[in-house]
């Protein structure tokens, strides 16, 4: 049986005075920890309406469901110095939110609780709409794109061919799409050309039929001068 405290307007006060944290949920197997205090009120808003709570230890905190928050919103605070307990919360679509509320981590005035697996979702459906020239600009550019995993991937001398070295240093993941990083060095003494029809490239059955492929400085000034290296970006399609 959740109790409900008096102090509504003070707490409505600070929370809308301070600045939200958010914490991401991502999954019934996966505990959120919420900090909580004698001393003030956390206000925590959820991603959805919830239909059912259950407190491990009544006793120890306090709890006031806000109006006007659709049965998104808790406000609560400990009721104890020093404590620990968790809290079960249903949402309307079916979700169970696990929470622990405890006074051994800092306290949040405001906090809001996101949904990380249609997180995940909305970054799967935008990384499914891009081409090879998307992700050859991200990577030239160097900016990371929702729904892409880019990891270090380091192969010093993948590569060689035509007078030239070739190391592997990131590849980028897509649902649909792998591009590849990499650095090349020219090892001969006079300028060298880039000309990737020429070049035999290694490739594993993971990353799909190569379909697009740029480079920084095509033209290699000669080995040990300025403009000896450059930046080789390809994107195989699985």
């Amino acid at each position: 049986m959740m109790r409900f405290f008096v102090a509504l307007l003070i707490a409505a006060t600070l929370a809308t005075s301070a600045w939200a944290d958010t914490l991401v949920w991502q999954g019934p197997t996966k505990t959120l920890t919420i900090g909580v205090t004698q001393d003030d009120v956390a206000h925590v808003e959820f991603p959805e309406p919830i239909t059912n709570v259950t407190l491990e230890d009544p006793s120890y905190v306090d709890i006031l469901v806000p109006d006007g928050y659709n049965n998104r919103a808790f406000r609560i605070r400990s009721m104890l110095p020093k404590m620990a307990t968790r809290m079960f919360l249903v949402g309307q679509s079916g979700n169970t939110y696990i929470v622990v509320l405890t006074t051994d981590i800092p306290y949040r005035s405001y906090l809001q609780i996101t949904n990380g697996q249609e997180l995940d979702e909305i970054k799967r459906n935008i990384s499914r709409k891009m081409g090879p020239g998307d992700l050859v600009r991200a990577m030239a550019n160097d900016t990371d794109v929702p729904g892409v995993n880019r990891e270090t991937y380091v192969i010093p001398n993948w590569f060689r061919g035509s007078g030239m070295m070739f190391d592997l240093s990131e590849v980028w993941q897509s649902p649909q799409l792998t591009g590849l990083v990499v650095h090349v060095r020219n090892e001969s003494n006079s300028a060298n050309e880039v000309n990737l029809p020429a070049i035999v490239i290694p490739k594993t059955s993971e990353w799909g039929e190569l379909r697009h492929a740029s480079m920084e400085n095509l033209r290699l000034a000669p080995a040990g001068q300025p403009g000896d290296k450059g930046l080789l970006f390809l994107v195989f399609l699985r």
